[in-house]
């Protein structure tokens, strides 16, 4: 986008799973991110209250604005601590701070910050595997970026690995904690460790073929529940429901393993469920309401020929699909890859992954697409958050849109909302 958003501060209701947005605090502390000249948030008011407190930060009060007097306090401690001297507060400059201010460092992100290459085993150090206390928000150390690599690995952890475990940490436990049916408290315990190393050691594939195994009911029966390890014609149709509304990207196999738990959480997730990766009567009932509603839409809209709605059918699935993966991924202005979007940014890449370009801006999406009077999942619902259409995100339905806000990234929220509703102008087909 080309113009700088007002920032929406928003925060994750996971209560049953689903992450929807509302006014409130952005997830974040003080080590956790970089702060720079512009920036407002609750980190900055942290900043300027540790700096104040060594007298490099004079003003009468912190204001969580990140202004020229912030900028100048910083270049001022950055000299004083011989730090390369920018004004910018990045991990060397907070970890200094931190470690006057209370002892306890965040290590800096250096190289060893690339987990990437490294085999989930081969991260798991015995520093973690044998860490007999509690970790929890404030400590910091090997342990926390033990703690750090596995849960980014797992894809529950988006930012650099620093060894200080802040809200962000925090956040990726409870979701790992959710995800896992365990207390979800944000505090790793044995338990939590458990799961983690568990998780990151066995890997269940699912087979290519349909397994000899005691067979479940030849049809699928809302009232029934299944699970890993379920076998029959009912999987079977459990599948084939979950892949026409774009969460499972294979053929049917009949067998229930990891990837179909995997389809069942993000369709709950996606539907405020709870999210246990376990098909009982509730996420039954609500696939059958939702692959119903979606064939009898594809009826009606075959009038028009056969090929036509097909392939509208396939690019919604496939899109709805793309726009779950990337839930979590963290916003960046002007950013356009998984490293970090902005709104249009990721609208855009999930759009081109199925082979439809569209201009880049928010201002230029709504000018090229076609109104609508009524949303229909895959079209694009716009906002102004700063005078004209400004903010943009994917129609998923049920009210329901995946955006990428500059508090949340990636994210799903409810035009319902307050904040949503009163800034809504409408929608426009894109494909």
């Amino acid at each position: 986008m080309n113009k700088t958003l007002k920032r929406v501060v928003i925060s994750s209701a996971f209560a049953t799973g689903l992450l929807i947005t509302t006014p409130q605090v952005a997830d974040a502390a003080l080590g956790d991110q970089t702060l720079r000249k512009g920036m407002t948030d609750p980190d900055v008011k942290d900043l300027q209250d540790a700096l104040k407190k060594k007298g490099f930060f004079n003003y009468d009060q912190s204001t969580g604005y990140y202004g020229t007097i912030t900028h100048d306090a910083v270049r001022k401690f950055q000299k004083e601590h011989n730090l390369q001297v920018d004004g910018i507060a990045g991990p060397q400059t907070l970890n200094k701070l931190l470690e006057l201010m209370d002892g306890e460092v965040a290590p800096p992100t250096s190289s060893n910050t690339n987990t990437q290459s490294s085999s989930p085993t081969q991260s798991v150090s015995s520093s973690l595997a044998n860490y007999s206390s509690l970790i929890r928000q404030g400590q910091s150390g090997k342990h926390v970026e033990e703690l750090q690599k596995i849960l980014k690995e797992q894809g529950y952890f988006r930012t650099d690995v620093t060894g200080y475990f802040g809200r962000v940490t925090e956040a990726a436990v409870r979701d790992f904690q959710r995800d896992m049916n365990i207390k979800v408290d944000g505090i790793v315990g044995p338990q939590t460790i458990g799961k983690l190393l568990n998780e990151n050691k066995t890997e269940v594939k699912e087979p290519e073929y349909k397994p000899t195994l005691p067979q479940q009911t030849s049809k699928l029966d809302t009232s029934k529940v299944y699970r890993v390890g379920s076998t029959g014609q009912a999987v079977t149709e459990l599948q084939s429901q979950l892949r026409s509304v774009g969460v499972f990207n294979q053929d049917p196999t009949g067998y229930y393993g990891e990837i179909t738990a995997t389809s069942v959480r993000n369709f709950q997730r996606l539907h405020n469920l709870k999210v246990d990766g376990i098909a009982g009567p509730q996420t039954l009932s609500k696939l059958k309401e939702v692959s119903t509603n979606k064939n009898n839409n594809n009826s009606n809209a075959s009038n028009g020929g056969n090929n036509s709605s097909s392939n509208s059918s396939a690019f919604v699935t496939n899109v709805v699909a793309d726009a779950a993966t990337l839930i979590g991924v963290p916003y960046l202005w002007g950013g356009t890859t998984t490293n970090g979007f902005d709104c249009s940014g990721f609208v855009q890449y999930v759009f081109n992954k199925q082979g439809v370009s569209i201009p880049r801006t928010v201002a230029l999406q709504w000018n090229a697409g076609k109104s609508v009077s009524q949303p229909a999942v895959g079209d694009i619902v716009f906002f102004d958050t700063t005078g004209g259409p400004s903010h943009n995100g994917i129609y998923i339905g049920n009210n329901q849109f995946v955006h990428s806000g500059s508090s949340t990234g990636v994210t799903i929220a409810n035009l319902n909302n307050s904040y949503w509703s009163q800034r809504y102008l409408g929608a426009k087909r894109l494909h």
